[in-house]
């Protein structure tokens, strides 16, 4: 999975539906470049994690597939959200 993937992400393989699939997980919690290291490849990360985004937006999946990983994204950021508030709110008292 993880040749697919770079394939897909740096050598611009259009990837197959598991593939694109977990690409579009992996960039929804942000840790594309925890799966491949993008100096090694000699990209940055931001082109690293646009390139996943693409593939995340793409038409690979059906509504519903992509839906769900919307509001999965949407949560991810909430907890984050809500986490580091939490942590600011703790050490303010």
């Amino acid at each position: 999975m993880r040749r697919l993937m770079t394939q897909a992400l740096v050598q611009h393989v259009t990837p197959d539906t598991r593939t694109a699939a977990l690409i579009a997980l992996v960039h929804a919690v942000g840790c594309v470049d925890k799966i491949v290291d993008p100096r090694h490849y000699g990209m940055s990360k931001r082109e690293l994690r646009a390139r996943a985004e693409e593939i995340a937006k793409g038409n690979w999946a059906s509504e519903a597939v992509r839906k769900a990983i919307e509001e999965m994204m949407a949560a991810v950021f909430i907890a984050i959200t809500a986490g580091a508030g939490a942590a600011a709110a703790g050490s303010a008292g």
